[in-house]
């Protein structure tokens, strides 16, 4: 029996930030990762993968419009997936070791195995060798992260079928790809797919796609996605019902439509992207008393404290934000609440993207608020009246902003264009110390950038 001060359950973002802090308060630390090393799933099979193959997409895609920059003679180009996977493998690698070794200079034990809670203050972790070790720590971190939502219908068991995982490691690219669900992880590798060549035809249940963000958002990269050369086929309100191998070669994918007739999909290759929900199986944790919800999360108080003291589960386990940055800060607060006990702070504002082409990034509220907050007001603005988006050849772009006139206050932003990722992070930075949309207009912003979308936002607010 080995006795730490913390022990984690994952090695990812709901975890290790949490683990260095602590440890580095002097306390004695262990983590029990399953996977190759630490990073979690955002590292080995969501945001990192995924955002290296989007760069090299991109890349593609610039290829087609270097004529419209007065570039001539520019063929476009072929993705070398091996290279494009070499390249993966050197970056995964150099931020595992570089997490290893922060880890290990904090004086943090790293254990390589699948945890089981035994007890509130017992981890019993299987070797990869079949061994087993107990470990016995005053506190906790459940933090196993999340993993694909498998699809109910006849078929979608056929271990051939993709998830986001498989499609992540880029085995190869299908002449033609059914993507199962319209959610941002569906709508980002059919942006990633199309670009390197494949035919994507995405089919959803609900009547848009991305139907979590705001409509204005969803319609964007709709029209997005009917552009040439990388259009995307998107069917809405559609119910799947089977999936069949009709030869070795194709898929045939039966669905009935949003007018109820029964339809028929052939694609050499499916991916099923349906969500992704806590890892919450086979950890003991009703064993020790925590009650899990109907999603599989894992309830938690503000500073991410399970029911069961001593116990907390920040991350994609609780359900709240699973976003990997939001797994971060959550670690973070219930490691400084598991060293210096309860403090004050405000609710987390977390802002999120979905990396499709145009790029969405929102913050706050938007305009499905406005009907609760009839006082709000909303205010839109064309990237076409931005010189920088005008420069890049964005001028699809657009942004919004919601606010209140009364108080002044920021509210919330979206858009949907260029940089929309990057945009995003000043509106966060004045919701979450309850800046005014006056303070974001006066705020002298560097010209030409895009940046100042932002402001000219502000200021059409403010007129």
């Amino acid at each position: 029996m080995e006795r730490y001060d913390l022990v984690t359950i994952g090695g990812g973002p709901g975890a290790t930030p949490g683990a260095q802090l602590v440890a580095k308060a002097g306390l004695r630390v262990a983590v029990v990762e399953a996977g190759a090393g630490l990073g979690g799933a955002c590292l080995f099979e969501g945001c990192i993968p995924s955002k290296i193959y989007l760069e090299s997409a991109g890349r593609i895609a610039a290829m087609y419009e270097a004529e419209a920059f007065g570039i001539e003679g520019t063929a476009p180009g072929r993705p070398h997936t091996a290279q494009i996977n070499r390249r993966k493998m050197e970056m995964l690698r150099v931020r595992v070791e570089g997490a290893r070794r922060r880890s290990e200079s904090l004086g943090i034990e790293l254990v390589q195995g699948t945890a089981r809670l035994l007890s509130p203050r017992e981890v019993q972790v299987t070797l990869p060798t079949g061994d087993q070790r107990l470990l016995t720590a005053d506190h906790v971190f459940v933090a196993p992260g999340a993993a694909p939502v498998p699809l109910a219908v006849p078929g979608a068991d056929n271990q051939d079928i993709w998830t986001s995982r498989e499609a992540l490691m880029l085995p190869r690219i299908p002449p033609s790809l059914a993507i199962i669900g319209g959610g941002y992880i569906g709508c980002e590798l059919a942006t990633i797919y199309s670009r390197f060549g494949s035919q994507v035809h995405i089919l959803e249940t609900m009547p848009r796609i991305l139907s979590s963000e705001d409509p204005a958002m969803s319609e964007a990269v709709t029209q997005g996605f009917k552009r040439a050369p990388f259009t995307v086929a998107v069917e809405t309100g559609v119910q799947v019902l089977s999936i069949d191998r009709a030869h070795p070669q194709a898929y045939e994918v039966v669905y009935e439509t949003a007018t109820g007739d029964r339809a028929v999909l052939h694609a050499a290759q499916v991916l099923i992207a349906v969500g992704r929900r806590p890892n919450t199986a086979g950890l003991g944790l009703e064993e020790i008393g925590l009650r899990i919800g109907q999603r599989g999360e894992i309830p938690v108080d503000p500073f991410f404290q399970t029911a069961v003291p001593g116990v907390y589960a920040p991350g994609d386990v609780n359900g709240q934000a699973m976003l990997a940055h939001a797994a971060t800060r959550q670690s973070l607060i219930a490691a400084r609440h598991l060293v210096h006990g309860p403090f004050a702070y405000e609710p987390l504002v977390v802002p999120h993207v979905v990396f499709t082409e145009p790029e969405v990034a929102a913050v706050g509220a938007d305009s499905r608020d406005l009907q609760r907050h009839p006082e709000w007001r909303q205010v839109r603005l064309s990237f076409a009246q931005d010189a920088k988006a005008r420069i890049l050849g964005d001028i699809e772009g657009l942004a919004q902003l919601i606010w209140d006139p009364g108080t002044g206050l920021l509210h919330g932003l979206q858009v949907a264009g260029r940089g929309a990722s990057e945009l995003v992070a000043e509106a966060t930075q004045l919701l979450a110390h309850h800046g005014t949309v006056q303070a974001l207009a006066d705020t002298i912003h560097v010209h030409p950038t895009l940046n100042e979308v932002v402001m000219e936002l502000a200021q059409a607010a403010l007129a």
